[in-house]
């Protein structure tokens, strides 16, 4: 996915969140359904944001890590080291670290929150929700603004 397509999925996220407490606070009238809504889609979104940030970081530093080696094959070598060793630092260290903040976070809330079950899995269903309104609303553009946009 590309930026604009990643950043697109955030907005649309945001404003799923706050059409959601919006019409949880009109429909139900009452707090707790909002609360239980809202914080599952924060969770979510929050997660969405932190992943992406850190698959960038890692990738950013592989290219820079790349740029920064002279030519050769000796460099060659080395970059590859380096890219294999950010690699297994990042994706096998700090993407299960990150993972299990999400579950206990979600178990803390769950445990110790006062919601509704129902509206808090409806909020952590909001970045899936955003993804395919997403695709949706790009599989709807002209095929000349998509191969503009996107190179395809």
């Amino acid at each position: 996915m590309q930026e604009e397509m990643l950043t697109e999925i955030e907005r649309i996220n945001v404003i799923i969140l706050v059409i959601g407490c919006i019409a949880a606070t009109i429909i139900m009238r009452e707090f707790r359904y909002v609360f239980s809504f809202g914080v599952g889609s924060a969770i979510m979104t929050l997660n969405f944001r932190l992943l992406r940030k850190g698959i960038e970081g890692v990738f950013q530093r592989v290219q820079q890590s790349g740029s920064a080696q002279s030519s050769g094959q000796e460099s060659q070598q080395i970059g590859n080291q380096l890219i294999k060793q950010i690699n297994k630092k990042a994706l096998i260290v700090k993407l299960p670290l990150k993972f299990l903040a999400l579950v206990t976070a979600v178990i803390l809330v769950v445990v110790y929150g006062d919601i509704d079950v129902i509206f808090f899995l409806i909020g952590l269903s909001t970045v899936f929700i955003s993804i395919v309104l997403s695709h949706i609303w790009f599989a709807l553009k002209p095929a000349d603004e998509r191969s503009k946009q996107h190179g395809a």
